[in-house]
C-alpha cells in the first residue's frame, strides 16, 4: 500500500512527544499525558501494528508466506540489534557515571540478560517490545486470512485481562528480572488492534470503520472526563480518581482513553490533511514518521546525555536546547531518506544494465 500521510504525521508527532518525555525540559508537561490517560506510546504502538500489516500482508499476497516471513525476520533483526547497541551504550554510560545501578555493578550479567530481553534498563524499552510483536506478525496475519480473527481477538483480550492481575509484570522474587515499563501482555492489545484494522483495509479496501455521531459524542465526553481526572490534582488539588500514574502502565482507563481519542482522530475529515500538508511543521512531522526507527534511535542517543546537562540550565537556555533537540530529529530522517533514494537509483541502474527496460 502507498504511504498514508496522516499515519506518518501522527507517528512523527508521537516521536517528538516521546523524545520530550525522555529528558527534563520546559515543554515536557505540554506533551506528556496532556490529553488524558493515554499518550504517545499508545498511539505509536497501535500505528506500528497498522503499518506492519500494510507492509507485510500485501507481500504475502503477492510473493507468498516465505517471502513475508523472511522480510519480517530481517526487520526484527534490525530492530533487535538496534536495541542491543542502545543497551550496550547504556551500560557504558552507567559505568562512566559511577552509578549504583545493576548495569554499573554487573555489566556482563546486564548485557547477557538484556540480549535475551530479560533486562531492559533505559528508555529504549519500546524496541524490544516491538521486536517481540513483529516476530508474531506472520502468525497473526495467517490467522486473519484464515478467517480466525475471532481467535486472535480472544487470545489478545485474554492476555490483556491477565495483565490486570500481574501477568507480564516484574516480580520482587527475581530482582535481576526487568521486563521493562511496558507490560507485553497488556500492550499487545494496541498492536493487534492496529493489525486487525490494517488487515481489514488491505483485504477489503472498501470497508471502513462505521462513523456514528452518537459514538463520537460518547468518545468526546469520555475523553474530556478522563482528561479532567488526569489533571484533577492541578485543577482541584485532588489525586486522580482512576489511578493515574504517569508511567506506561496497563490501567483500563488508559486503554479506554486511547480508543476514544483514536476514534475522534478517525472522524477528522481527510480534507484537513490537504490543508496541513502545506504547513512546514506538519511536513517536518511527516518526514520523521517515515523514518521512525532512525529517528527514535537518534533521540535515545541525544537525550541520554541531555538528561543530566539540562537540569542545571536556566529556563531560557533549557528551552533553546529543547527546541534544538526537536529540530535535530530531522538529521537522521533526512540522512535515511537520502540513503534510500540512492539505493533505489542504484537498483534501477542495475536493473537496466541487466536488460530490464521496464525499470526505467
Amino acid at each position: 500500500m502507498a504511504r498514508d500521510w496522516r499515519v506518518d504525521t501522527l507517528r512523527g508527532y508521537f516521536l517528538v512527544s516521546m523524545t520530550l518525555g525522555h529528558f527534563p525540559n520546559p515543554l515536557a508537561r505540554f506533551t506528556e499525558y496532556a490529553f488524558g490517560y493515554a499518550t504517545s506510546p499508545d498511539g505509536f504502538v497501535f500505528l506500528s501494528g497498522l503499518v506492519a500489516t500494510w507492509v507485510y500482508l500485501p507481500l504475502r499476497q503477492k510473493r507468498g508466506e516465505a517471502a513475508m516471513v523472511s522480510k519480517v525476520l530481517r526487520r526484527s533483526r534490525q530492530i533487535y540489534f538496534t536495541h542491543v547497541a542502545l543497551f550496550t551504550l547504556g551500560i557504558l554510560f552507567a559505568l562512566s557515571s559511577d552509578t549504583q545501578s545493576f548495569r554499573a555493578l554487573h555489566p556482563l550479567r546486564a548485557f547477557a540478560l538484556g540480549s535475551v530481553l530479560l533486562y531492559q534498563g533505559g528508555f529504549d524499552k519500546i524496541l524490544p517490545m516491538y521486536c517481540v510483536f513483529l516476530i508474531f506478525t506472520p502468525i497473526v496475519l495467517k490467522q486473519f486470512t484464515k478467517g480466525r480473527a475471532w481467535l486472535v481477538g480472544l487470545v489478545s483480550a485474554s492476555l490483556w485481562i491477565a495483565s490486570q492481575f500481574g501477568l507480564g509484570d516484574n516480580t520482587p522474587r527475581l530482582p535481576w528480572l526487568d521486563l521493562g515499563t511496558f507490560n507485553l501482555c497488556a500492550w499487545q492489545a494496541y498492536f493487534v488492534a492496529g493489525q486487525y484494522l490494517g488487515y481489514r483495509q488491505v483485504a477489503v479496501p472498501a470497508s471502513t470503520a462505521p462513523k456514528s455521531r452518537a459514538l463520537l459524542a460518547i468518545c468526546i465526553l469520555v475523553s474530556v472526563l478522563l482528561m479532567a481526572d488526569r489533571h484533577l490534582f492541578a485543577l482541584a488539588g485532588v489525586h486522580p480518581l482512576l489511578g493515574f500514574s504517569g508511567r506506561p502502565d496497563h490501567n483500563p482507563a488508559r486503554f479506554l482513553d486511547a480508543v476514544c481519542l483514536g476514534y475522534i482522530l478517525y472522524w477528522i475529515p481527510r480534507t484537513v490533511d490537504w490543508k496541513l500538508m502545506r504547513l512546514r511543521a506538519f511536513r517536518f512531522l511527516n518526514l520523521l514518521g517515515e523514518h521512525s526507527l532512525q529517528v527514535f534511535t537518534f533521540s535515545m542517543l541525544i537525550t541520554r546525555f541531555e538528561a543530566h546537562a539540562i537540569t542545571n540550565l536556566p529556563l531560557a537556555a533549557g528551552l533553546v536546547l529543547t527546541l534544538l533537540t526537536v529540530v535535530s530529529l530531522i538529521l537522521p530522517a533526512r540522512a535515511h531518506q537520502i540513503y534510500r533514494e540512492r539505493k533505489s537509483r542504484a537498483a534501477r541502474v542495475e536493473s537496466l544494465q541487466l536488460g530490464h527496460p521496464s525499470a526505467a
